[in-house]
């Protein structure tokens, strides 16, 4: 007879997507037990809904205090499965795992910097007793197999959301906050991004774009500056006073309704971007480029447009298109939603998750 899974699932701060999916997994009758850092936020959350909790403050990839803790914890709790959703947990779960018959199973959600020449990714990504890696895109589960990972070790399950969370009095509000922030007019369109502002994720190509867009277009960019050629940018003739920086913000997500039009012009390494998904939640295209999954979120036309990374001009182009063009936004904001709906569902990624445990205790 198949072992019902009892798992303990654990990552750092935690975010909803987690939260809910480890209540779905509970609610659907499996024993899961979840592990956070003691600052986490999500900690009471889960109390509330009944599942059983307890703090694992992770400093490094080998912290034996606590390895030794989760031996004690697989020892008297019986958990056969254990499953990290950051790069700590996993490798302190191979860690303490050693010579146990559970299973480990990692979440991996970016591409790149995994390769069999590199001696360390056998500590992790590559280690043989890593059962399953549960990939928030195709994309990340190709990117793994052409690097050495078994095929059959791989599993694509995207990370599901629920439009309620983006639902609430923050729509109608957003956008007047950050006109008033920063003094925007009212006849002035709000294009923008939200992202740790390194060169990765391309702020300096869209406001490269921006250099081909008339002065009526504005970019708010959310989130902290990294990259110096942001402020360099910002600060040239053309875009004066047209580009708008909020530096971090914790309610970023809820900032979306604000945006006309929201862009990500990665140059590389995206797993399932999620700002994308929550602002095609709150009814907000996108425009992306070809990189890592983010083609995976947008049907190109239909929420949205696909570009080339690394090309201000077609980027332009397509942000000119849908800003000339508010009937076709306006239908396009309809789509997200459903897009979000059918493809992004934190059901679906319950379900998937669960049989996913399944399978692995069956194989």
């Amino acid at each position: 007879m198949a072992e019902n899974p009892k798992v303990l699932i654990a990552g750092n701060k935690g975010h909803i997507t987690e939260t809910q999916m480890i209540i779905g997994l509970r609610r659907k009758g499996l024993d899961i037990h979840a592990a956070y850092n003691s600052d986490s936020e999500q900690l009471a959350t889960l109390e509330a809904a009944g599942i059983p909790t307890r703090a694992l403050n992770l400093k490094r990839g080998l912290d034996v205090p606590n390895i030794l803790r989760i031996r004690r914890w697989m020892r008297h709790e019986g958990f056969n499965i254990l499953h990290g959703l950051s790069n700590q947990a996993t490798t302190n779960f191979l860690w303490a795992s050693y010579g146990q018959t559970n299973k480990v199973i990692a979440y991996r959600g970016a591409t790149g910097h995994v390769s069999r020449y590199d001696p360390t990714c056998y500590l992790k990504w590559l280690n043989p007793n890593l059962d399953k890696i549960i990939c928030v895109s195709n994309a990340v589960s190709t990117d793994l197999v052409e690097n050495g990972v078994p095929a059959h070790k791989v599993i694509t399950i995207y990370k599901g959301h629920d439009l309620s969370w983006y639902t609430g009095d923050h729509t109608a509000t957003a956008g007047q906050e950050i006109r008033e922030l920063f003094n925007i007019p009212d006849n002035v369109t709000i294009i923008g991004m939200i992202a740790n502002m390194r060169r990765v994720k391309g702020a300096d190509v869209l406001l490269r774009a921006m250099k081909h867009l008339p002065p009526s277009v504005h970019a708010v960019l959310i989130g902290e500056v990294r990259d110096p050629q942001i402020t360099n940018l910002a600060s040239t003739h053309a875009l004066r006073g047209r580009v708008h920086l909020t530096g971090y913000r914790d309610d970023a997500a809820y900032l979306l309704p604000a945006l006309y039009l929201n862009v990500a012009p990665s140059r590389g390494r995206e797993g399932l971007t999620r700002t994308v998904i929550e602002g095609m939640a709150q009814g907000i295209p996108a425009i992306v480029t070809d990189a890592g999954g983010l083609p995976e979120l947008i049907t190109s036309g239909e929420t949205g447009f696909v570009v080339p990374k690394d090309d201000p001009i077609q980027l332009a182009e397509k942000i000119e298109k849908l800003v000339e063009h508010p009937d076709w936004r306006d239908q396009m904001a309809l789509a997200c939603k459903k897009r979000v709906f059918s493809h992004f569902n934190v059901n679906t990624t319950i379900s998937q998750t669960a049989a996913c445990y399944h399978a692995v205790l069956n194989q």
